[in-house]
């Protein structure tokens, strides 16, 4: 029975750390590069007058970033979320609204939901510079 229950628990962590791989991974391929999502997400939201097709072709991105850091199997990733989530859903409304100081505002939102996780406490530690 013992075996049974630490083969659960084997299975459990193995998902687990899969399910971080994977937070891992998306984060990188949304944030880090040039030419990330993020990145062009910055762009625009710092540009006079974004380009809403650009802004829109960032969205399935970070949207798939939202849905990996709630759907974490680690406790710690979930609670860390809000701030990223809620950030953006502002950018999604910004952008359906193109409203460029709404699309501002919310990617400065999703930029400290990034620093309150990993500078400040989060799960993210600290980030190479």
């Amino acid at each position: 029975m013992a075996m049974a229950g630490t083969a659960g628990v084997l299975v459990y962590a193995d998902r687990g750390e899969e399910e971080d791989e994977r937070v891992e991974k998306l984060m990188e391929k949304t944030h880090e590069g040039k030419r990330s999502p993020y990145r062009q997400l910055k762009a625009q939201a710092e540009a006079p007058m974004p380009v809403w097709p650009i802004v829109g072709a960032t969205l399935p991105r970070f949207d798939a970033m939202s849905r990996a850091l709630l759907e974490s199997e680690d406790d710690e990733i979930r609670a860390s979320a809000d701030g990223y989530v809620e950030a953006v859903k502002e950018i999604t409304a910004a952008t359906k609204a193109q409203d460029s100081k709404a699309l501002k505002d919310a990617f400065q939102s999703l930029s400290q939901s990034c620093g309150d996780c990993h500078f400040k406490g989060g799960v993210g530690g600290e980030l190479d510079d």
